[in-house]
């Protein structure tokens, strides 16, 4: 039986590149809400530091979230990374075991 998959990503920008990364992450959210097992895709800016991000994720299953993995927007999003985040996004993977 598949369970439900919480993804949290943790996203630093460089300081120089804040409102650049903002405005990339937040073009994201649209179309990855329209991928089959997407249940919700939430962006966050951290209030006090600015340039920290975090993405919040429900995924129908893993396989759902490993084919959001495959998009296209997700290949930008990993041909940008050098170029927009401080260092290495810090991805969690949970499963959900509540009913």
């Amino acid at each position: 039986m598949s369970r439900q998959l919480t993804v949290v990503a943790h996203l630093v920008a460089r300081p120089a590149k804040i409102e650049e990364t903002r405005k990339f992450l937040l073009s994201l959210i649209e179309p990855t809400r329209a991928e089959p097992g997407c249940i919700d895709y939430d962006l966050h800016q951290d209030d006090e530091r600015p340039a920290e991000f975090t993405f919040y994720e429900n995924w129908k299953d893993r396989a759902a979230w490993d084919a959001h993995m495959l998009t296209p927007n997700l290949h930008e999003f990993a041909r940008r990374a050098d170029e927009l985040f401080a260092v290495p996004p810090h991805i969690r993977l949970m499963t959900m075991i509540s009913a």
